[in-house]
């Protein structure tokens, strides 16, 4: 019976450590990485200061993810800037340091609504090949009464590009107070709301009076060594709450309406090869 019981706590014992081990191992592997050490590998990998800042840890997290040190490396960012013409309801573009002139009646055009957009690309080397990381940002520089929901971000891209299948991507932050952070809130409904050989589109879902920001990215492999190098963006203001959208395609083109009112922007930016 001694002997019984000895041998039931051996095999316990062998089965508590072995649990154990593997919880270590677990939480090992499931260990956060410091934004301070992805912050180091991006800035060798020739981050710029701008980007590090503007981008919040989960997107850096996912650039990290991408690659190493030997297989990202940075190509280029570009920045626009868009305010809301208060008599149009319209978003144009502006500088990011333009002020109202002294013209009283050009001031009372401008409001407060700010948009800011950028694309950060970068070069992306797995198995021989090269691929262009491509990332779509907005910024609302105020808070936007109805929040994002119903608005889209989309990613067009030339031909002789092909887009790498599992790499779209796409998160959504927002702040009841930017000076304390951004936390993320969703992924844009989970899936592209709209896909096509030239790029995709993304539903945004935020209802909250609140800061918004967030982002899309793509892969792309270029296919001919003719095809442009450069890429395009839109973001879609929902203004008018449209319950349907017509969406088409070509190169380095996409054209997003809905049945009911909306504002659109758009950006492009150059990169290298």
């Amino acid at each position: 019976m001694k002997k019984l019981i000895m041998l039931l706590g051996l095999v316990m014992a062998f089965f508590i450590g072995t649990f154990a081990v593997s919880a270590e191992e677990k939480g090992e592997k499931g260990e956060k990485v410091s934004e301070e050490k992805i912050d180091k590998f991006l800035k060798k990998a020739g981050a710029p200061d701008d980007l590090l800042e503007r981008w919040e840890y989960d997107q850096k997290l996912d650039l990290f993810n991408k690659g190493k040190e030997s297989t990202i490396e940075f190509d280029t960012t570009e920045t626009s800037h868009f305010v809301r013409d208060e008599e149009t309801g319209e978003l144009i573009e502006s500088s990011e340091e333009q002020q109202p002139s002294g013209d009283f009646s050009t001031m009372a055009t401008i409001t407060s609504d700010k948009l800011r957009v950028s694309h950060d690309i970068w070069s992306m080397y797995s198995n021989g090949v090269k691929y262009k990381s491509v990332y779509a940002n907005y910024e609302w520089v105020n808070t936007k009464y109805g929040g994002t929901k119903g608005d889209k971000l989309a990613i067009a891209v030339p031909s002789g590009w092909a887009i790498q299948a599992g790499s779209y991507e796409c998160q959504e932050f927002q702040s009841s107070w930017p000076a304390n952070g951004y936390t993320y809130k969703a992924n844009c409904g989970g899936a592209t709301y709209d896909l096509d050989f030239y790029g995709a589109v993304w539903s945004l879902t935020r209802t909250d009076y609140v800061w918004h920001k967030g982002w899309a990215s793509l892969d792309m492999r270029r296919t001919s060594s003719s095809a442009q190098l450069r890429v395009l963006s839109k973001y879609v203001e929902d203004t008018g709450g449209s319950t349907s959208w017509s969406i088409g395609w070509g190169p380095m083109s996409v054209s997003i309406s809905g049945n009911k009112s909306n504002n659109q922007v758009a950006w492009d930016t150059g990169f290298t090869y």
